[in-house]
């Protein structure tokens, strides 16, 4: 029987790859079925399938997520995995008999909590097409002889350090983003979420190199929960605006646009409401440049951002079913984040427009923030917020 690999917690980092290739026979597909009890005509009636579009009988998308186990297992990262999800996509049928290659790439690991995620690739070598991509979330087990102090005293740590909410903040590597996650760890153990993670650090606040554009970024993030309850989530990503009128910027980056207004946005509704244990919160980063104020330079982003807004207000009473509270804060005018490099004429200009005579800053939107997530404001949802210091 063949001796799995085995790689320890400091040999385990992102990037890490491993590969090999086998045979799927008839037979394989036969037995799979017999175990499994899974005899669906398109995988083993080879007269059925010829009837279908697919025109030949095609292997199991449970098979190829054992490929990732077997890769998970005996390869990456071997011996000492505990498997604690899979989420799959099978882009092009697996016909049999084949030859498969199967690829795999850590393509999440956290030291601290002995969490990651693998990407496990299936390829037809004859066709090279991609049959399954499936991303494996895994843990490393302990050796109780060797290991069972430290495991106690890092269940201790964990226990202790998991007294306060989890709040999650994404968008927490922009500058407006960055300020709102420090302001909540002042209360709140803060999980801040970019696509990378950067280089100064503020050591309140923990943090998870996650694309929230990724079809997967759910599982992405599951090692860095470490199983703990979310309290909340503060949703302040948002993609770069594109210049220009609606009749002048690309369709992909409209479409870009809308789809972080709506479909982000109820993805992160459906990921709080799986996660929440008890009351829960979103708090939505909006602005002004949408429905109040839209700029007609920036038109792919106010529509975006006007889409937001009516999301946020269809999706409350649903969430409120789970006792989950969703706002909006929309800031006016801030020195910050896209407009960190904005001149000195530009800051008086925006200035004489507010009546209260000062921009909006950043820890006006954290207070804001930080009040839709206190306990009261349990009972308002589906509301915006616009600080604009009396502009009408």
């Amino acid at each position: 029987m063949e001796v799995p690999r085995i790689l320890d917690v400091q040999s385990l980092q992102v990037g890490l790859r491993a590969e090999f290739e086998r045979e799927i026979t008839e037979h394989d597909v036969s037995a799979f079925a017999t175990l499994s009890q899974d005899y669906n005509p398109l995988h083993v009636d080879e007269s059925y399938a010829h009837q279908t579009n697919y025109g030949n009988c095609i292997v199991h998308g449970a098979f190829q997520v054992g490929l990732a186990s077997a890769m998970a297992g005996m390869y990456l990262p071997g011996r000492d995995v505990v498997v604690s999800s899979f989420t799959c996509r099978f882009p092009a049928p697996l016909y049999y008999p084949s030859r498969v290659k199967v690829q795999g790439e850590i393509t999440s690991w956290v030291r601290q909590t002995i969490g990651g995620v693998l990407r496990v690739r299936v390829v037809d070598t004859q066709s090279l097409k991609l049959t399954a991509e499936i991303h494996v979330g895994f843990s490393l087990h302990d050796h109780r002889s060797s290991n069972q102090g430290m495991v106690e005293k890092r269940e201790q740590t964990a226990s202790a350090k998991d007294s306060r909410p989890l709040i999650l903040v994404t968008g927490a590597t922009g500058g407006l983003g960055r300020h709102i996650a420090s302001v909540l760890s002042r209360t709140y153990q803060v999980l801040g979420i970019g696509r990378s993670i950067p280089a100064e650090v503020n050591g309140h606040v923990e943090w998870a190199a996650v694309d929230l554009s990724s079809n997967y970024w759910e599982s992405l993030l599951e090692p860095y929960l470490r199983g703990r309850p979310i309290y909340g989530i503060v949703h302040a990503a948002w993609p770069t605006g594109p210049i220009g009128s609606l009749l002048d910027v690309e369709e992909d980056a409209i479409r870009m646009q809308l789809d972080f207004g709506g479909i982000g946005v109820v993805r992160i509704a459906r990921f709080l409401r799986s996660q929440v244990d008890g009351a829960g919160r979103i708090v939505i980063l909006g602005t002004t440049f949408a429905t109040l104020k839209p700029a007609i330079h920036l038109s792919a982003y106010s529509l975006g951002k006007a889409a937001l807004e009516h999301t946020v207000r269809l999706l409350a009473p649903e969430l409120a079913r789970s006792n989950i509270t969703i706002n909006l804060v929309a800031p006016s005018f801030v020195a910050a984040g896209m407009n960190s490099s904005a001149t000195n004429r530009t800051l008086l200009t925006e200035t004489a427009k507010v009546p209260l005579g000062k921009l909006c800053n950043e820890e006006d939107v954290a207070s804001s923030i930080e009040f839709f997530l206190s306990p009261g404001a349990g009972f308002i949802t589906g509301q915006l917020l616009p600080l604009t210091g009396g502009q009408l």
